[in-house]
C-alpha cells in the first residue's frame, strides 16, 4: 500500500471516529470521553481539569517534537475533510483548482491562537488564579462545547472547504488561518525527525516543489539545510513519493548528503523565482488582525450568534484579500497611465 493510501486511511478512520463520538454522545447518551478540541484543552486547564482534550493534545505536541507537523498531515480530522473536498472536486470531478499566488500571512494564525488562549485560559487564570489542584475528568466538555448549530456546521463545511479552495487554492485553511497549526509550529522548531536528503542523487528536478500543497520551497530547504526546514511542512510525504532518485525520505537523523553544484544552482534559481513578501501581504495581515481583535474585545462578539463567529475568520480574510487585491490592481493602472 502506498504512503498516500495509508495517510488517507488514517484521516478517514479519524473522521469516522469523530462521527461515532458525536452520535454516541448525543443519541445514545454514551458520555465516557469528552471533546478533544483545543478549546476543551484550554478550558480544562483554566478550571483545573485534565480532560480528554488534554491527553489528546499532549500526544499531538509530543508528535510535533518528534516529527514536526506530522499531526496536520496524518491525524487532523478537519484536514482530512478538506482533503476529501479537494479530492472530490479536483480529482474525481476534474474541476480545475486554481493554484493561487503564495501569500505570506503566517502571523495571522498566531494572532488567532493568542486570542483563543486568552479567552479560554488566561482570562480565567487572571480573574480566579491558577488552580492549585488538577484532577482528571474525561467527559469534562461535550463535543464542540455544545456551541455549534446545524447552520453553523453547514457554513463551516462550505466556507472552509470549497470556498477557500477556489479562492486561495489547496490547503488554504492550513496555510493561512489554522491556530492549531500555529501551536504545533512552536513545538516543531525542535523536531527530531523530518524529510531529509538521504543521498547525493538529487538533481533538482523540481517535482517536490510542484507537488507540495503547502507551497513549501522543498528544493531550497534541501539545498540550504539538507532537510525540509520550513515549519509549514505537514510531513504528508508527497515529495518523497514523487522523487525520481529517492534522494529524500522521512528520517530521524541527519545524513551526510548534499546537492551537486548543478543541482544547487537550479535550486537557488527556483528559490529566486518565488514570490517574496510584499506590501500586499502586510496590508492583508494588518487589516485582518485589527478587525479580528476589535471584534474579539468588543460587545459585538458577545452578542453575535454562533453563525457569525464561524464565518468571521474565513469571511474576513476573503473580503480583505478581495479589497486589497482590487486596490492593488487599481493602483497599478493609475501608475501605468
Amino acid at each position: 500500500m502506498t504512503t498516500q493510501k495509508w495517510r488517507t486511511l488514517s484521516r478517514v478512520f479519524l473522521m469516522l471516529m469523530m462521527t461515532v463520538h458525536v452520535v454516541t454522545w448525543y443519541t445514545f447518551g454514551m458520555q465516557t470521553f469528552g471533546s478533544i478540541g483545543i478549546e476543551a484543552f484550554f478550558s480544562g486547564l483554566a478550571r483545573g481539569v485534565l480532560n480528554t482534550g488534554f491527553v489528546f493534545w499532549i500526544l499531538a505536541f509530543i508528535s510535533a517534537i518528534l516529527l514536526g507537523r506530522a499531526f496536520c498531515g496524518w491525524f487532523c480530522w478537519f484536514g482530512g475533510y478538506l482533503e476529501l473536498i479537494e479530492w472530490g472536486i479536483g480529482d474525481k470531478l476534474k474541476i480545475k483548482i486554481p493554484r493561487r499566488i503564495l501569500l505570506y500571512l503566517g502571523v495571522i494564525p498566531f494572532v488567532a491562537l493568542a486570542l483563543k488562549i486568552y479567552s479560554a485560559l488566561l482570562v480565567v487564570w487572571i480573574e480566579h488564579g491558577i488552580p492549585a489542584v488538577f484532577t482528571f475528568q474525561w467527559a469534562d466538555v461535550e463535543p464542540w462545547g455544545g456551541q455549534q448549530t446545524g447552520i453553523s456546521m453547514l457554513l463551516t463545511a462550505i466556507l472552509y472547504g470549497p470556498v477557500l479552495l477556489f479562492i486561495f487554492g489547496r490547503k488554504a485553511w492550513c496555510r493561512y488561518l489554522c491556530p492549531i497549526g500555529a501551536f504545533l509550529k512552536i513545538f516543531s522548531t525542535v523536531k527530531i525527525g523530518g524529510v531529509r536528503l538521504v543521498n547525493n542523487e538529487c538533481n533538482a528536478c523540481g517535482q517536490c516543489n510542484r507537488v507540495c500543497d503547502m507551497q513549501v520551497d522543498v528544493m531550497g530547504d534541501l539545498n540550504t539545510y539538507g532537510e525540509v526546514h520550513n515549519s509549514d511542512c505537514i510531513v504528508c510525504l508527497k515529495c518523497t513519493d514523487v522523487c525520481p532518485t529517492n534522494a529524500i525520505a522521512l528520517s530521524m537523523r541527519r545524513h551526510d548528503a548534499s546537492l551537486s553544484a548543478d543541482a544547487a544552482a537550479r535550486a537557488e534559481k527556483s528559490t529566486l523565482k518565488r514570490r517574496k513578501l510584499s506590501a500586499l501581504d502586510v496590508i492583508i495581515a494588518v487589516i485582518w488582525i485589527c478587525v479580528s481583535v476589535f471584534f474579539f474585545f468588543s460587545d459585538v462578539r458577545a452578542y453575535s450568534p454562533q453563525e457569525i463567529k464561524v464565518v468571521m475568520s474565513v469571511g474576513l480574510l476573503i473580503i480583505v484579500y478581495g479589497v486589497v487585491w482590487l486596490g492593488q490592481k487599481g493602483w497599478n493602472k493609475v501608475k501605468a497611465r
